[in-house]
């Protein structure tokens, strides 16, 4: 599997769990269960910096695959 993709795949995975801690937290709220509904919610916020750590590795991947493709067109021209 590509890195980009599974880049994809953890942004994906990171906001199922964000929404279902978000989910969990509400439910535990609403049974008064207050201290595992604030650690709900703050696995949640933790689930958003793995969205936004695996953003980043995403636009950097996309970056790099960039660069290489143009390092390649640029040496492809030279040798011509």
């Amino acid at each position: 599997m590509r890195a980009r993709k599974t880049y994809l795949i953890g942004i994906a995975l990171f906001t199922l769990l964000f929404m279902a801690l978000v989910l969990l937290g509400s439910w535990l709220l609403s049974i008064e269960s207050r201290q595992f509904a604030v650690a709900s919610f703050l696995f949640a916020f933790g689930a958003v910096f793995g969205q936004i750590g695996c953003l980043a590795l995403y636009a950097r991947q996309s970056a790099r695959d960039k660069a290489i493709a143009a390092a390649r067109r640029a040496q492809e021209q030279q040798n011509v």
